[in-house]
């Protein structure tokens, strides 16, 4: 029942930041405040286990923190902070029984399960330029063409400076000085894809545990012997 509040409180709240971050690409500290009081007023349903909820937290901390100087954005770090209070052990039952989440540190199943997503957003970019015949290696993996008069008008990324290209987002570019068109990448709305990892990590579980137990099947029978 408390994973159910959980996963109810955890939808709705981030369901909302990915609204505004999807229509505005902010979301209110609010609902990162709200979140976490919520999450300590549950703690006291997994009491017995407050070891487990301090070194989840602590760790889930300090990597969210860490990634912000790798290009995460505010906004994800502070979701991932509110999650990891909300939600820091993972779900005694899952929609499958028989995939179970090996790892107690519940945030980080969420953020790489979150992270995976973005796997196939080459391909999707490949395959929109050939459809546009916007042909150009290697850019037309990590991005589009646009009108660099359009691109300052939408929330894109330039991947364009001083007349060098990169697959890299370019930041403090002047969009007024560029003419024609240019390579962008969409500064992507993160908090939706932590909704979506968020979902997959409570309904299914560890997405990269299963894929690599399909790939080297030992390791499904060997995590689930640590568990016996």
């Amino acid at each position: 029942m408390i994973d159910f509040i959980r996963l109810i409180i955890g939808t709705a709240i981030l369901s909302y930041a990915s609204y505004t971050d999807i229509k505005y690409r902010e979301a209110s500290n609010k609902l990162w405040i709200v979140m976490a009081v919520i999450g300590l007023l549950l703690f006291f349903y997994n009491f017995g286990e407050f070891k487990k909820i301090g070194i989840s937290i602590s760790i889930s901390f300090i990597i969210a923190y860490l990634l912000y100087f790798f290009g995460m954005g505010g906004a994800d770090v502070k979701a991932m902070w509110a999650i990891s209070i909300l939600s820091p052990l993972p779900p005694k039952t899952s929609l499958f029984p028989i995939f179970r989440h090996f790892n107690f540190i519940f945030p980080l199943t969420i953020l790489i399960n979150s992270l995976l997503l973005f796997i196939p957003l080459p391909i999707l970019f490949f395959f929109y330029n050939l459809y546009k015949k916007d042909i150009e290696f290697p850019y037309c993996f990590f991005g589009y063409k646009i009108e660099a008069k359009e691109a300052k008008n939408k929330f894109v990324w330039s991947m364009e400076k001083n007349n060098r290209k990169s697959i890299f987002p370019q930041k403090d570019v002047d969009f007024t000085k560029l003419n024609g068109k240019i390579w962008v990448t969409p500064k992507m709305p993160f908090l939706l894809f932590i909704l979506i990892g968020f979902l997959i990590s409570y309904m299914i579980g560890d997405i990269l545990f299963l894929i690599l137990s399909l790939i080297i099947p030992q390791v499904l029978p060997f995590f689930s012997s640590l568990l016996l």
